[in-house]
């Protein structure tokens, strides 16, 4: 994933932290089936609501961990390609330097063939 989409989906969240979470959804209903609250509509919060709310904040804690760690994991990733890049560059300007070599000393070895056929 790219950061970009990364950061479009933190987004997402942050703009989704107002609303209630699946969970707390869940704990509002059953306190309000349970007579604990006035009814689902209502400003105070039960014990399932509450237990809820913490258990959807755990959740977007723990997503956001795994993000920042495929984050990390993608710019390990990007570094390692770097590195080999760099890397294969250097053995490709040696190759070429060592070809050079060989060619020069494969004309020198020419030029005293034909010096030794009198050319």
């Amino acid at each position: 994933m790219t950061r970009w989409m990364s950061k479009s989906l933190l987004a997402v969240g942050i703009l989704l932290a107002g609303c209630d979470g699946r969970r707390e959804n869940a704990g509002e209903q059953a306190d309000a089936n349970a007579g604990v609250v006035s009814g689902e509509d209502t400003l105070a919060s039960g014990p399932a609501e509450t237990a809820g709310e913490a258990q959807d904040r755990a959740a977007e804690s723990a997503n956001a961990a795994i993000e920042a760690n495929a984050d990390a994991a993608e710019v390990r990733a990007d570094a390692i390609r770097s590195t080999a890049d760099r890397e294969a560059d250097a053995l490709e300007e040696r190759a070429k330097k060592v070809r050079r070599d060989a060619e020069q000393k494969a004309d020198a070895a020419e030029d005293r063939a034909d010096a030794i056929r009198g050319k």
